[in-house]
Formats: C-alpha cells, sequence, structure tokens
C-alpha cells in the first residue's frame, strides 16, 4: 500500500515508495540485527568500523553526515549492553519527531536506492509497533534502538529488522524501522527417508507451509521427525533443513539419514547388590526386543528416563546417594545392541528423627537463652541454624496427630515415596479444614558419620477459609443445577481442598463437557477465588466449564465368548433435556434442543448370533434438581441358550436417592413377560415345567455404598451392594423373594517410578431365594462360568437336572437358588498404561441349599488392552484351568470380550 509514512517535511512519490522531500532524508545510521547471529570476523570489523565513524563525529559534532547509504552495522544477538556507536550518542536527548515502520515491496532490486517500500498491514504494523519502547515526543535514547531491534527480532516473523535514524531541521530526531520479512514456506519435501513415508513425514509437518520461515519451527520438526525414527529404533537418524533450497526456492527440503534400525537384545545390571536384575527390569521402559509382541528399540532418550526412574527406585527404598548411568553396545553391523545399566547403591539410610516447625507460629532469637525465656508453657524451641532460634507453638495438629499421619516413622528404612505421600497427607488434612493454602516442606539433614537422617517438615498453614458462593461459568447449554449436584463443596462450609479435587473429578466423569485431551485446550476447572474483601474469610468458587456435543451416533461389534457375534447400533445424547422441547424445527436440526438437564437418552439395537436386544431409555441423576435420581427403560431381548431360547419384553422403572458421595438407595420396578420357546426333548424337567409365557413383575431395594478413586480402571476404594427383590409385588406368575450382596475392593500393591499402579482385585458376592426350586422360574435362578467364574463353560457353574424324556439325570444346567462366590485377580501394568497382565483365583459354587457343596476353584492368567478411543472398560483375554470341579461341569479355557466400534 503506497501512502504517506513520514513526517511533516515527507513528500508523496509516484509508484509504491517512499519518495525524499525538498529535504532530503538525511540518514545518520542503519542498525541491523539479523535473525542469525553474527561471525567473530564481523563482530570485529564492526568495531574498527564503529571506530572510524566515532571520530569525525567528535571532532565535527555539528556536521550532519552525507547523503550516501550508510553502512550497515551488525548487532551481536542478545547483546544490548554493548558500547553504542557515537554516532548515535550525539542525538541523545534530542526529540522523536516520529518513528515509521517500513517493509520493502517489488521484486529485489541491486540498488539499494531502487528499493521501493511500503506501510506495513494493520496487523502487523499493531503488532511491531507493541514492541517498541522508544516514543514519540520522548528524548531520543540510542540504547532504545538497539532494544527495539532486538524485540522485533524476537518475533520471529523477520529475516532481518533495520533501524535508521535522520536528524531534522528543527533538531529533531525520526526514526525509521525497516522490516524484511521472513520468506513463507511454499511446500515441504523429504529426501532420504525409507522406513517413514513421505506422508508420516508431511503430517508432522504440513503445518509449516504458507507459514513465514521460523528456524524454532524447523528445528522441532527436525526433532519430531527424529522422534519417529527413534520409535521405529533408528537411534542415529538425522534429520537437517537444506539451507540452499530453502534460501533459493523458499521450499523446505528435510534430508534424512536412517542409519541402522538397533533393537535391544539384552538388558543387563552391574552393581546392583540390593535387588535383582529382575526387579530393577520392571522400573524401566527400556525393554528386549521380542518377536511380535515388542520391537525393542534402543533410545537415547528413553535410557536417559531410565537412569532417572532406577535413582528414584533406589532413594524410594532407602539409598540416598545412588549413583547409575547406562552404557550399550552394539554389534558390527549396528543392529543389536547390549544395555548395561551400571548402579552404585550406596549405604542404606535410616530416619533417626523427624520434626516439625511452625514458621508462621515462630518468633526468632539470637541466643537459646532468649528464647527460653521467651517461650511461654507448651511453645517449642527449634535451632535453625547458627544464632537463629525460633520459639513457635503447634498449628492445627497436635504432634501426635501429624505423627499418625505420617507413612514413615523413625527407625524406618528412609523413602522418598512414602516421605512424599505423608507430605501430600498432611496438606490434604489441613485443606479439610479450609488450610486451602496450606504448605509442607521439607529440609533432610544427614548425619555426616552415619548413614542416618533426620527430616525438619516446614508446615505453613495460612488462613483458614469458609467457602462463599459456588459460580458457574461457560455453561451456556448445561443447567446450573447439574453442575452444582456434583459439588462437594457447600456455602459456609470449610473450603475443602479435598473436596474441589473430588467435585473436579466428577464433573470430569459426567463426560458432558468438553475433553481437555481432545478438543478443548482448557480442562474443566474448580478454583477457589480471592477473599472477599468485605468478608475476608470467605472465598467463592468459580468453576469453568466448555460445552460441546453430547450427541453420539455409534456403530460397533462385540464379540465374547458369551454372547457370541452381537452388532451394536446406538444413538446416545447424555445431556438431555426432555423438558426443552425445541420452538422451531431449525433447534431441533440443530440440536439446540432436549439438551441441558443431565439426562441421558438412548436408542439402542444390538443383533447379534446368540443375544439380541433393542431397547430405549432414559435416566436423569437429579430428578427434579433433587438429590432423587430415577430412570425408565423399554426392551425386547432374545436369547439362545443350550437348554432353551428365552425371549423377553418389558419395562424397567427405578428411583433412587443419594446420600452424600457414597451411599445411595434404589428401588427398582420391573414388569416382563417371558418366553420360553425351542426347547428339546432331551432337555431337563425344570425347563419343560415353565415352558410358553409367563408374567413376572418385582419390586426391589439396593442399598450400596462407592468409593472407588475411578469408576473405569480403579486402584483403591471399594463398592457394597446390599439388595432384596420382591418377585410378584405387582402380581404376576409366581412370588419368591431373591437376597444378593457383593463387595468388591481394590487395593494398591505398588506404584512404580512412572505411576503404574500393580491393583490387587478382591470380590465377593452371594445370592439366596429362600422359596423352594419350584417356586423359583429356570430364568430366574442363579447361574455361574464363562467371564463370571473363568475356566468354566457360561452358565456351567450349576445344579443340572432331569431329562424331561427318561426321568433320568441330565447333564443340563438348572440354576440354582444360592450361590457364592469368592476371587482375586492382580493387575500388573507390562506395556505403559495401555497393556496388563493378571492372574486371577476363582472359587464359588452354584447349589440348591446355602452352603460350600460342590465347590469349585480355578486358576489362570490373562491380559487386558486399556484403549479409550475403543471403550472405557479394557478388552479382556483370560486363560483359566479348573482345579477343582464336578462331573457334569464342562470346561473352558479361553474367555473373551471384545467392544470395536466402527470408524
Amino acid at each position: 500500500m503506497a501512502g504517506h509514512v513520514g513526517p511533516p517535511g515527507f513528500g508523496m512519490g509516484s509508484g509504491n515508495g517512499l519518495t525524499h522531500s525538498k529535504r532530503p532524508f538525511r540518514t545518520i545510521l542503519t542498525l541491523a540485527h539479523p535473525v542469525r547471529g553474527g561471525h567473530a570476523r564481523r563482530l570485529f570489523a564492526i568495531a574498527g568500523l564503529a571506530c572510524l565513524l566515532a571520530a569525525p563525529a567528535l571532532a565535527q559534532p555539528v556536521e550532519p553526515p552525507t547523503d550516501d547509504e550508510p553502512p550497515t552495522l551488525e548487532k551481536p544477538k542478545d547483546s544490548p549492553a554493548n558500547p553504542l556507536p557515537q554516532d548515535l550518542e550525539v542525538y541523545e536527548g534530542r526529540p522523536v519527531r516520529a518513528i515509521q515502520l517500513r517493509e520493502p515491496t517489488g521484486p529485489k532490486v541491486k540498488d539499494p536506492a531502487d528499493q521501493k517500500f511500503r506501510e506495513p498491514e494493520a496487523q502487523l504494523d499493531t503488532l511491531a509497533r507493541a514492541q517498541l519502547r522508544s516514543k514519540v515526543g520522548q528524548p531520543f535514547r540510542p540504547g532504545a534502538v538497539q532494544d527495539d531491534i532486538t524485540r522485533l527480532n524476537r518475533l520471529g516473523r523477520f529475516k532481518r529488522v533495520d533501524g535508521r535514524v535522520a536528524l531534522q531541521d528543527d533538531g529533531s530526531v525520526v526514526i525509521t524501522y525497516t522490516l524484511i520479512p521472513q520468506p513463507v514456506v511454499l511446500a515441504v519435501q523429504s529426501v532420504g527417508n525409507k522406513e517413514v513415508s513421505d506422508q508420516d513425514i508431511l503430517k508432522r509437518t504440513d503445518g509449516l507451509v504458507n507459514t513465514p520461515v521460523d528456524r524454532y519451527q524447523l528445528a522441532a520438526a527436525c526433532r519430531d521427525i527424529e522422534d519417529v525414527y527413534r520409535q521405529k529404533g533408528y537411534y542415529l537418524a538425522q534429520v537437517t533443513v537444506d539451507e540452499e533450497q530453502l534460501e533459493e526456492s523458499d521450499i523446505v527440503v528435510f534430508r534424512v539419514r536412517e542409519g541402522e534400525r538397533t533393537r535391544v537384545t539384552d538388558i543387563r545390571f552391574e552393581g546392583n547388590l540390593a535387588f535383582t536384575a529382575r526387579e530393577l527390569r520392571s522400573q524401566i521402559k527400556t525393554k528386549t526386543a521380542f518377536p511380535i509382541l515388542e520391537k525393542g528399540p534402543l533410545d537415547d532418550e528413553v535410557l536417559d528416563q531410565d537412569v532417572a526412574s532406577l535413582v528414584a527406585f533406589y532413594r524410594d527404598r532407602g539409598y540416598l546417594d545412588v549413583r547409575a548411568d547406562r552404557v550399550y553396545r552394539t554389534s558390527p553391523n549396528g543392529k543389536e545392541a547390549i544395555v548395561t545399566f551400571i548402579v552404585s547403591e550406596g549405604p542404606l539410610f535410616t530416619l533417626r528423627n523427624l520434626s516439625v516447625i511452625y514458621p508462621e507460629r515462630g518468633r526468632e532469637f539470637p541466643t537459646i537463652e532468649e528464647a527460653r525465656a521467651d517461650a511461654k508453657p507448651g511453645e517449642q524451641i527449634f535451632p535453625l541454624g547458627p544464632n537463629v532460634f525460633t520459639v513457635y507453638s503447634y498449628g492445627v495438629y497436635s504432634p501426635e496427630q501429624v505423627s499418625g499421619l505420617m507413612l514413615i516413622k523413625p527407625g524406618d528404612v528412609y523413602s522418598d515415596d512414602k516421605l512424599r505421600k505423608s507430605m501430600e497427607s498432611l496438606r490434604q488434612a489441613y485443606g479439610q479444614m479450609g488450610h486451602t493454602d496450606a504448605t509442607v516442606d521439607r529440609r533432610e539433614l544427614r548425619d555426616v558419620e552415619k548413614p542416618l537422617v533426620d527430616i525438619l517438615l516446614i508446615i505453613r498453614e495460612g488462613k483458614s477459609y469458609k467457602t462463599g458462593e459456588v459460580i458457574t461459568q461457560g455453561n451456556e447449554i448445561t443447567k446450573q443445577s447439574v453442575i452444582l449436584s456434583e459439588v462437594e463443596v457447600k456455602p459456609g462450609r470449610p473450603l475443602d481442598s479435598t473436596a474441589i479435587f473430588h467435585t473436579k473429578r466428577r464433573l470430569q466423569q459426567l463426560r458432558i463437557f468438553a475433553n481437555p485431551a481432545r478438543d478443548n485446550p482448557v480442562p474443566i476447572d474448580v478454583v477457589p477465588q480471592e477473599p472477599d474483601p468485605d468478608e475476608p474469610s470467605y472465598r467463592d468458587v468459580l468453576i469453568r466449564a466448555t460445552e460441546t456435543n453430547t450427541g453420539e451416533l455409534a456403530a460397533g461389534v462385540l464379540v465374547g465368548s458369551d454372547a457370541g457375534i452381537t452388532g451394536r447400533l446406538a444413538f446416545t445424547q447424555k445431556n438431555f433435556d426432555v423438558a426443552d422441547t425445541p420452538d422451531t424445527f431449525e433447534e431441533l436440526i440443530k440440536g439446540n434442543a432436549f439438551r441441558g438437564a443431565g439426562q441421558t437418552f438412548q436408542i439402542e439395537a444390538l443383533p447379534g448370533t446368540r443375544f439380541e436386544t433393542y431397547r430405549m431409555s432414559l435416566s436423569d441423576p437429579t430428578l427434579l434438581d433433587t438429590n432423587y435420581a430415577g430412570s425408565g427403560s423399554v426392551f425386547y431381548t432374545s436369547r439362545d441358550y443350550d437348554e432353551f431360547d428365552e425371549d423377553r419384553l418389558g419395562t424397567r422403572f427405578s428411583l433412587g436417592r443419594r446420600f452424600g458421595t457414597r451411599w445411595q438407595a434404589t428401588m427398582p420396578l420391573r414388569i416382563e413377560n417371558v418366553n420360553l420357546r425351542e426347547i428339546q426333548e432331551d432337555k431337563p424337567q425344570d425347563v419343560w415345567d415353565y415352558k410358553g409365557e409367563n408374567l413376572i413383575t418385582g419390586l426391589g431395594l439396593v442399598l450400596s455404598r462407592t468409593t472407588l478413586d475411578d469408576p473405569y480402571r480403579p486402584g483403591k476404594g471399594s463398592r457394597v451392594e446390599l439388595g432384596a427383590e420382591q418377585v410378584g409385588a405387582l402380581g404376576g406368575d409366581f412370588t419368591f423373594t431373591k437376597l444378593t450382596a457383593e463387595l468388591t475392593t481394590y487395593f494398591t500393591i505398588n506404584e512404580d517410578f512412572l505411576g503404574r499402579r500393580t491393583v490387587l482385585k478382591q470380590r465377593t458376592a452371594a445370592g439366596y431365594i429362600p422359596q423352594d426350586k419350584s417356586d423359583v422360574p429356570v430364568y430366574e435362578r442363579f447361574y455361574m462360568g464363562g467371564q463370571s467364574f473363568r475356566g468354566f463353560n457360561y452358565r456351567a457353574v450349576s445344579p443340572v437336572g432331569v431329562r424331561h424324556d427318561n426321568g433320568q439325570m441330565g447333564d443340563d444346567v438348572v440354576g440354582g437358588t444360592y450361590s457364592f462366590f469368592h476371587g482375586w485377580e492382580i493387575d500388573q501394568p507390562f506395556v505403559d498404561e495401555t497393556v496388563s497382565l493378571v492372574a486371577f483365583l476363582d472359587t464359588g459354587t452354584v447349589t440348591f441349599d446355602p452352603g460350600f457343596d460342590a465347590y469349585r476353584v480355578s486358576a489362570g492368567f490373562g491380559v487386558r488392552l486399556y484403549i479409550p478411543a475403543l471403550s472405557p472398560l479394557p478388552l479382556a483375554f483370560d486363560f483359566g484351568f479348573p482345579l477343582i470341579s464336578e462331573e457334569t461341569d464342562r470346561e473352558r479355557v479361553f474367555t473373551f470380550s471384545l467392544d470395536l466400534p466402527f470408524q
């Protein structure tokens, strides 16, 4: 854009260039700050040239320079403190009349005098002027010009910035910055890559196209491509940018030197006396190559992380002076490597003493005598250092309470991990009392002669606050009551920091707000605000959330050893509002209706080879904005069992109430029509007795308590459920009572440096129907097997019945009126958090009378694949082997369950 860019006294010229007025534009000095720093020889030339320029300036301070093009001085990168040229110092203190920004226009020219200029675009002009410290009307400072050039270059938008200063007739100066733009990347290419395709490289570098050349981004792209090669085992891969090609054509060409793929064939340890190689190997990410399952790439970055993991592992077990390093030796062809971790363990340290000090409650004195004289009854004295003694009182918690919260005690082997967890327990304890800003620090004091450690805990309690108003932000669609129903902090009560953490987790588990890992860079946050000036003991709580699309149309296939192959097509709206009817058809089409109440509406079809179901359901966790929850559904299911085919058509309702955040009571109601058909002559008489259609109604009560830390992959906590149902309460063809109880607990028995948890799961379940078996149809009795009792066929753990055709005992199951199960399962992460190995022991029985007759036991192992993109639940593959069984049991070694959505 051509235009007037100078101060008064500058005229308009023809074309797009800036021309001289009658008064020539007299350039005093040019300062250039290229993006890349100058070399040593340039610095010497600059220094010499500066001296030559300074001499005439000092000798003739009033004589202005000529109009010839001045030399360009290169300023060393990030060196604003260099001596300033004397030419600029001559004009120090003169008023700045104007500051111009310009950029060259048109093709490159050989003669700088022929170069035309224009004003930058408005956005770039604003951005550049925001970096300037030189101001119009203020005295001229030479250092400010150099600082301005430094700041402009740091934007990364310019290849070079020239600064010019011109003296005016009235004694003022005009500063002109010429912004030489970075060339724009026209295309990205790669050469030398064989193991990684051009498409894979372009996926990682396509963002460079049509952007200014940025050396930082180019270097990051090179490292990113090298990371891809390292993951494939090419740890020697090098990626560079062809600078000559970039300069000539503005095309980025990545030159790749792949090197050889190196596999780790063996991992060794030296110097490990306290722990075996097997124990240490479980703490590192580097793995040996194994056909199909593990590529075993050699990666320098991962090896460095492994060294840090080993050091942390030893420190957690008392070896505070541990040192570790790693070396690797490659084969002559570079394709194989042996990695050796070298460990110097040092002595085993013990915690000798644990002290606590409260600086906020203390007073300092230079001598112990003064401290003792000032100390009041119950106050403590602690030496902080030479001639520094503090007198303090205990805080909110007594020493005994603090000691009770500590996982590590004097006399125990020192452990970094236990100490960190103890400090976190203390912070949480203070947080529960409203001390949201409480901090717990530590100071480690070692004995110079013995492997003993004293720990000083420094507790700063901060003020205790109460909860003010709970404010929601960002929920344009979701009702405020939906969010507040998950909030554990209550106005007027202590501002519990642990409750804030649980509130945030509960809101994330609703899955109705934007996912921070995908479409929202800012996660759901619960933030205490600054204290209210009018009520300084209260702090409001702000809940920030971002709405997202909560409707989902899913198609997939379920494959399992129990149910066979089942297709799935489902529409789910997780933030439904049955009362939000659309005002216009457009609202319905755009999805702005029937949303915002946190209800879940689902229509689901699952046709399959052995099992099919069709269902429509609606559930509301906060019915009418209360602590009550309600749900209702209509369904049709058909199941092909070995003994018979079963069809069910019915409806189910439930009304529940939450008591706090752990307890919940639910009253389920069901009305079902059950039809048994396709029964063969040799099947049990118990099945034939209930052939045809029957009506079942049931009204029950379920009481549950949940303390799981994660609903999908718990590491600690428990879930207990007690249930009772009276079948026939609303009429129907049967009358009996069904009692159930279940307890599932999770224990984290180990957590490594990488945060991977080894979890022990223990499950106990029992069911009992006190009526005679003749009062209970076979499809309402208890069965186990398949995934519910591994090592046995689906529904195989059950009594068998008498055949219909000959009256003899058969081998087909008929279910029992009593069941008991007890099992253990240990889950050990194998590959990061994605693959886990499990070992299990299942025990239990199903009979007609309470007891432990016909007790079965099985043991086995399995694999869990955790792929959140497919399902929140893991893909399970188990191998079970019966240890104790009955003659009529049908065994099954392999059981599995897959939930595979279509993309």
